[in-house]
């Protein structure tokens, strides 16, 4: 029993970290979390982006001019959310520093993952 329950939170964790679509193109961020009812704006610097709520997060994805995912952002909804997030990446991850930490991906994608407070909020940037 304590072997599926595990189970079942591991592949949950591993599912929000499945948020980050660094170079996936926009249609295929939009295909894969329509049911969030992704929206679309852009930023003060005419920077598009699409955000959507998702259990622990609102996830932003930031588009270059090929609309391709360049940068994405992840605001941890309340303290404990937060908590998780780098529990998680201080597992799943190289750590780098206590707000830094690098992922490595299987197909050779390198991520930077970094935690900032800007404006009394906190989120982590996966570039």
């Amino acid at each position: 029993m304590k072997k599926t329950v595990f189970a079942i939170f591991f592949f949950a964790a591993l599912s929000c970290f499945s948020q980050a679509r660094l170079g996936s193109s926009r249609s295929e961020i939009y295909k894969e979390f329509s049911e969030y009812n992704p929206q679309f704006e852009s930023n003060d610097g005419g920077q598009p982006y699409m955000h959507f709520q998702l259990g622990r997060a609102i996830v932003m994805h930031y588009f270059d001019e090929d609309n391709i995912c360049a940068l994405t952002a992840i605001s941890p909804n309340s303290q404990g959310d937060l908590n998780y997030f780098v529990e998680v990446y201080n597992k799943q991850y190289v750590i780098i520093s206590p707000k830094q930490w690098k992922m490595y991906s299987e197909n050779g994608t390198i991520a930077t993952i970094e935690l900032i407070t800007n404006n009394g909020t906190t989120f982590f940037i996966w570039k």
